[in-house]
């Protein structure tokens, strides 16, 4: 189930309006999250804490295990590297899709490819000319 899908049913199963979830959750404006209902916005990890203490849920139900990567990419690496882990578990998810591995099975997996993947992006830092790497994380 996609993010966005989550997000609109918890809301609806809470009885509230998308104002009301801004108010309740301090994420304003209301049309944020109307974004993210819709799939053109994701929320960053501190916004998506919020969403889920205003639904009664732990951020790990609200944004599945494969949105709390991406937030963690994000939050990390910015919009480029959230994009990047994005179709990274989109990928990796249609791999995976009518096969008999169990759910946990597969999240472990997604999380090994993913750990990989990061851990191949620090390592690939170091060979970026210091002219084009951001200026708060210089070596």
């Amino acid at each position: 189930m996609k993010f966005s899908d989550r997000l609109k049913g918890l809301r609806e199963k809470n009885d509230m309006t998308q104002e009301q979830l801004a108010k309740v959750s301090g994420v304003f404006p209301p049309r944020t999250i109307q974004r993210y209902e819709c799939g053109t916005s994701r929320p960053r990890l501190d916004a998506a804490e919020k969403l889920a203490t205003a639904l009664n849920i732990s951020v790990d139900q609200l944004l599945g295990t494969d949105g709390m990567l991406v937030a963690q990419a994000a939050e990390q690496y910015g919009a480029r590297g959230a994009k990047q882990a994005q179709q990274l578990t989109d990928e990796v998810t249609s791999l995976f899709t009518g096969g008999e591995l169990a759910q946990d099975d597969m999240d472990v997996m997604m999380q090994a490819i993913m750990d990989a993947y990061w851990l191949a992006k620090e390592k690939n830092k170091k060979y970026t000319p210091k002219k084009y790497r951001s200026k708060g994380k210089q070596d």
